[in-house]
Protein backbone atom coordinates (compact mmCIF):
# COMPACT_ATOMS: atom_id res chain seq x y z
CA UNK A 1 0.00 0.00 0.00
CA UNK A 2 3.43 2.37 0.21
CA UNK A 3 3.61 2.29 -3.37
CA UNK A 4 -0.24 2.88 -4.32
CA UNK A 5 -1.41 5.12 -6.05
CA UNK A 6 -3.31 7.96 -3.79
CA UNK A 7 -6.19 8.70 -5.91
CA UNK A 8 -7.42 4.85 -6.60
CA UNK A 9 -5.62 3.08 -4.25
CA UNK A 10 -3.64 1.01 -6.26
CA UNK A 11 -6.45 -0.27 -8.34
CA UNK A 12 -5.75 1.48 -11.38
CA UNK A 13 -9.63 2.89 -12.62
CA UNK A 14 -11.99 5.06 -10.86
CA UNK A 15 -15.24 5.25 -11.08
CA UNK A 16 -16.28 8.45 -13.42
CA UNK A 17 -20.20 9.55 -13.81
CA UNK A 18 -21.06 9.33 -17.74
CA UNK A 19 -23.58 12.13 -19.16
CA UNK A 20 -25.15 9.09 -21.54
CA UNK A 21 -26.02 7.19 -18.24
CA UNK A 22 -27.70 9.78 -16.49
CA UNK A 23 -29.41 11.32 -19.45
CA UNK A 24 -30.14 7.60 -20.96
CA UNK A 25 -33.10 9.00 -23.39
CA UNK A 26 -32.10 12.67 -24.92
CA UNK A 27 -35.52 13.24 -26.43
CA UNK A 28 -36.69 13.06 -23.03
CA UNK A 29 -37.27 17.11 -21.20
CA UNK A 30 -36.85 17.60 -18.12
CA UNK A 31 -40.02 17.86 -16.55
CA UNK A 32 -40.58 14.03 -18.33
CA UNK A 33 -37.72 13.07 -16.23
CA UNK A 34 -34.58 12.88 -18.25
CA UNK A 35 -32.20 13.37 -15.70
CA UNK A 36 -32.29 9.42 -14.41
CA UNK A 37 -31.26 9.40 -10.77
CA UNK A 38 -33.72 12.10 -9.76
CA UNK A 39 -36.65 10.62 -11.99
CA UNK A 40 -38.34 8.34 -8.97
CA UNK A 41 -37.73 10.91 -6.26
CA UNK A 42 -40.03 10.65 -3.54
CA UNK A 43 -39.92 14.47 -3.23
CA UNK A 44 -40.57 17.87 -4.62
CA UNK A 45 -36.95 18.91 -3.61
CA UNK A 46 -35.05 18.32 -7.42
CA UNK A 47 -37.81 19.45 -9.19
CA UNK A 48 -38.39 22.79 -7.11
CA UNK A 49 -34.37 23.06 -7.81
CA UNK A 50 -34.38 22.94 -11.58
CA UNK A 51 -37.62 25.27 -11.69
CA UNK A 52 -35.52 27.92 -9.76
CA UNK A 53 -32.39 26.97 -12.24
CA UNK A 54 -34.48 26.97 -15.15
CA UNK A 55 -35.93 30.76 -14.27
CA UNK A 56 -32.13 32.09 -13.85
CA UNK A 57 -30.94 30.36 -17.10
CA UNK A 58 -33.43 30.55 -19.07
CA UNK A 59 -33.89 26.75 -19.55
CA UNK A 60 -36.98 25.21 -21.25
CA UNK A 61 -38.32 22.36 -19.26
CA UNK A 62 -40.48 21.01 -21.37
CA UNK A 63 -37.97 20.67 -24.43
CA UNK A 64 -35.62 17.93 -25.49
CA UNK A 65 -32.29 17.35 -23.43
CA UNK A 66 -31.18 17.42 -26.89
CA UNK A 67 -32.92 20.69 -27.51
CA UNK A 68 -30.79 23.07 -25.06
CA UNK A 69 -27.82 23.97 -25.93
CA UNK A 70 -24.26 23.12 -24.26
CA UNK A 71 -24.17 26.02 -22.12
CA UNK A 72 -27.75 25.11 -20.17
CA UNK A 73 -27.07 20.84 -20.46
CA UNK A 74 -23.34 22.37 -18.38
CA UNK A 75 -25.56 24.16 -15.66
CA UNK A 76 -27.88 21.09 -15.43
CA UNK A 77 -25.09 18.86 -15.41
CA UNK A 78 -22.46 20.31 -13.28
CA UNK A 79 -24.29 23.14 -11.16
CA UNK A 80 -23.47 26.40 -11.04
CA UNK A 81 -21.82 28.86 -8.29
CA UNK A 82 -23.55 31.04 -5.90
CA UNK A 83 -26.91 31.13 -4.06
CA UNK A 84 -30.28 30.55 -5.48
CA UNK A 85 -33.76 31.04 -4.47
CA UNK A 86 -36.19 28.66 -3.98
CA UNK A 87 -39.68 29.38 -4.14
CA UNK A 88 -42.75 27.13 -3.49
CA UNK A 89 -45.98 26.42 -2.09
CA UNK A 90 -46.66 24.35 1.32
CA UNK A 91 -49.28 21.92 1.28
CA UNK A 92 -51.52 24.66 2.83
CA UNK A 93 -51.22 27.03 -0.19
CA UNK A 94 -48.64 29.04 1.23
CA UNK A 95 -45.55 30.30 -0.13
CA UNK A 96 -42.27 29.90 0.85
CA UNK A 97 -38.70 30.72 -0.44
CA UNK A 98 -35.28 29.57 0.58
CA UNK A 99 -31.71 30.09 -0.66
CA UNK A 100 -29.12 27.19 -1.59
CA UNK A 101 -26.67 26.17 -3.99
CA UNK A 102 -27.12 23.93 -6.99
CA UNK A 103 -24.08 21.51 -7.09
CA UNK A 104 -25.66 19.78 -10.48
CA UNK A 105 -26.54 16.48 -10.93
CA UNK A 106 -22.94 14.82 -11.60
CA UNK A 107 -21.35 16.58 -8.27
CA UNK A 108 -24.20 15.29 -6.25
CA UNK A 109 -24.13 11.43 -8.15
CA UNK A 110 -20.00 11.41 -6.73
CA UNK A 111 -20.88 13.25 -3.07
CA UNK A 112 -23.92 9.92 -2.54
CA UNK A 113 -21.21 7.36 -4.06
CA UNK A 114 -18.15 8.59 -1.97
CA UNK A 115 -20.43 8.60 1.13
CA UNK A 116 -22.47 5.37 0.47
CA UNK A 117 -23.02 3.54 3.56
CA UNK A 118 -23.82 0.31 2.05
CA UNK A 119 -22.92 -1.45 -0.77
CA UNK A 120 -26.31 -1.49 -2.12
CA UNK A 121 -26.47 1.78 -1.97
CA UNK A 122 -23.29 2.48 -3.76
CA UNK A 123 -23.91 0.14 -6.12
CA UNK A 124 -26.91 2.01 -7.22
CA UNK A 125 -24.77 5.02 -7.96
CA UNK A 126 -22.81 3.23 -9.69
CA UNK A 127 -25.54 2.40 -12.28
CA UNK A 128 -24.66 6.28 -13.23
CA UNK A 129 -20.99 5.24 -13.59
CA UNK A 130 -17.57 3.93 -15.47
CA UNK A 131 -14.65 2.25 -14.90
CA UNK A 132 -12.35 5.00 -16.63
CA UNK A 133 -8.54 4.92 -16.31
CA UNK A 134 -6.98 6.79 -12.78
CA UNK A 135 -6.20 10.63 -14.07
CA UNK A 136 -3.29 10.74 -11.60
CA UNK A 137 -1.13 7.29 -12.32
CA UNK A 138 -2.86 6.51 -16.18
CA UNK A 139 -3.32 2.66 -15.08
CA UNK A 140 0.06 2.44 -13.49
CA UNK A 141 -1.44 1.93 -9.85
CA UNK A 142 1.38 3.26 -8.29
CA UNK A 143 2.73 6.62 -6.94
CA UNK A 144 5.40 8.36 -9.31
CA UNK A 145 8.26 7.97 -6.83
CA UNK A 146 7.63 4.06 -7.13
CA UNK A 147 7.81 3.93 -10.91
CA UNK A 148 10.59 5.77 -11.11
CA UNK A 149 12.31 2.41 -9.89
CA UNK A 150 13.62 0.59 -12.52
CA UNK A 151 15.24 -2.95 -13.56
CA UNK A 152 16.71 -2.93 -16.68
CA UNK A 153 15.13 0.41 -18.05
CA UNK A 154 11.79 -0.65 -17.47
CA UNK A 155 9.40 -0.15 -14.28
CA UNK A 156 7.14 -2.41 -13.10
CA UNK A 157 4.16 -1.69 -14.81
CA UNK A 158 5.47 -1.41 -18.21
CA UNK A 159 6.69 -4.98 -17.78
CA UNK A 160 3.20 -5.74 -16.68
CA UNK A 161 2.29 -3.91 -19.90
CA UNK A 162 3.90 -6.41 -21.98
CA UNK A 163 2.40 -9.99 -23.26
CA UNK A 164 3.49 -12.92 -20.95
CA UNK A 165 6.12 -13.98 -24.01
CA UNK A 166 7.58 -10.79 -24.37
CA UNK A 167 8.02 -10.41 -20.34
CA UNK A 168 9.42 -14.23 -19.72
CA UNK A 169 12.39 -12.95 -22.92
CA UNK A 170 12.84 -9.80 -20.96
CA UNK A 171 13.29 -11.22 -17.68
CA UNK A 172 15.25 -14.02 -19.00
CA UNK A 173 17.91 -11.59 -20.76
CA UNK A 174 18.40 -9.29 -17.81
CA UNK A 175 21.97 -8.62 -16.77
CA UNK A 176 22.61 -7.89 -13.49
CA UNK A 177 25.43 -7.39 -11.17
CA UNK A 178 26.79 -10.06 -8.84
CA UNK A 179 25.01 -7.96 -6.07
CA UNK A 180 21.89 -7.41 -7.63
CA UNK A 181 21.74 -10.84 -8.83
CA UNK A 182 22.15 -12.20 -5.14
CA UNK A 183 19.60 -9.83 -3.77
CA UNK A 184 16.79 -10.96 -7.11
CA UNK A 185 17.84 -14.42 -7.23
CA UNK A 186 14.64 -16.16 -5.08
CA UNK A 187 12.63 -13.32 -6.40
CA UNK A 188 13.72 -13.79 -10.19
CA UNK A 189 13.62 -18.01 -9.72
CA UNK A 190 9.82 -17.41 -8.48
CA UNK A 191 8.77 -14.68 -11.07
CA UNK A 192 10.60 -17.25 -13.99
CA UNK A 193 8.87 -20.28 -12.89
CA UNK A 194 5.38 -18.56 -13.02
CA UNK A 195 5.99 -17.34 -16.23
CA UNK A 196 7.39 -20.61 -17.70
CA UNK A 197 4.27 -22.36 -16.67
CA UNK A 198 1.73 -19.75 -17.98
CA UNK A 199 3.99 -20.03 -21.52
CA UNK A 200 3.64 -23.86 -21.25
CA UNK A 201 -0.41 -23.54 -20.97
CA UNK A 202 -0.45 -21.31 -24.65
CA UNK A 203 -0.95 -18.02 -22.28
CA UNK A 204 1.91 -15.90 -23.70
CA UNK A 205 -0.30 -13.54 -25.45
CA UNK A 206 -1.65 -12.37 -22.65
CA UNK A 207 -0.79 -9.41 -19.96
CA UNK A 208 -0.25 -9.10 -16.59
CA UNK A 209 -2.26 -6.11 -16.16
CA UNK A 210 -5.50 -7.78 -17.77
CA UNK A 211 -7.87 -7.52 -15.07
CA UNK A 212 -10.00 -10.69 -14.22
CA UNK A 213 -13.11 -9.76 -15.61
CA UNK A 214 -11.67 -9.36 -18.98
CA UNK A 215 -10.39 -13.46 -19.03
CA UNK A 216 -12.65 -16.03 -20.48
CA UNK A 217 -13.01 -19.10 -17.96
CA UNK A 218 -10.20 -20.87 -19.40
CA UNK A 219 -7.82 -18.17 -19.04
Amino acid sequence: PYGACTKCDGLGTTFEVDPELVIPDPDASLNAGAIAPWRSAHTQYFTRMLESVANVHEIDLDAPWDNLNAKQQKVVLHGVGGKLTVKYKNRYGRSRQYSTEYEGVIPWIKRRHEGAESDWSREQYEGYMRLVPCGACGGARLKPYTLAITVGDKNISEVCEMSIGESAKFLAALQLSERDRLIAERVTKEVNARLGFLLDVGLDYLTLSRSAGTLAGGE
